[in-house]
């Protein structure tokens, strides 16, 4: 079923069978109104019909074929008996199954590594270091891990906010003087 104008037929649209769509003479839902196929409120009934439909399988196969790669969003009314969001998961499924597993020496696993070395890697850039408590950025990792905030990186965190709200920016007017003098040395 295609709603709006016509579609634009190529060789990769062909079936298993070369692309004859003799089947669809024989389709339940050749002599239907096409809007019982893209009204949200009828889908049932369309889902209904075409589980009793004797093509369903090539259908199937065909409306697979054709909307291979579109995403989820262009997939639309019922199709072949499922909606566009079925057939995009039905297809992802396919897809993942078709995908090459890791080797399992490399599969990740559960819960952290005994030693942090061994969480990178080999000759992969080495781990930085988390920011010392006191600063805005450990204030951000403890909220990010759920951790208890510390009172240093809470008062770190207040005067980041302050900074901001009066200068518009989290950095210290210190590391700006720095970096405005880096900058006015090698402009000169």
């Amino acid at each position: 079923m295609s709603r709006g104008g016509p579609v634009r037929r190529t060789r990769a649209d062909a079936g298993a069978d070369g692309g004859s769509r003799v089947w669809e003479a024989r389709a339940a839902c050749r002599q239907r109104d096409a809007d019982l196929w893209f009204s949200r409120r009828s889908w049932a009934a369309a889902v209904e019909i075409c589980a009793s439909c004797p093509v369903l399988d090539p259908c199937r196969a065909a409306v697979l074929q054709r909307e291979k790669g579109l995403p989820r969003c262009r997939r639309q009314g019922v199709i072949a008996g499922l909606t566009g969001p079925q057939r995009h998961a039905l297809e992802r499924s396919a897809n993942r199954q078709t995908e090459q597993r890791p080797a399992p020496e490399r599969r990740r696993q559960a819960g952290p590594p005994a030693d942090p070395a061994a969480a990178r890697e080999p000759g992969g850039p080495p781990r930085r270091q988390p920011a010392p408590c006191g600063t805005r950025a450990a204030y951000q990792r403890h909220l990010s891990r759920g951790e208890p905030v510390d009172e240093a990186c809470r008062a770190a965190n207040a005067r980041g906010a302050g900074r901001y709200r009066r200068t518009g920016s989290t950095r210290d007017q210190r590391d700006q003087g720095d970096q405005q003098s880096q900058q006015s040395q090698r402009g000169q």
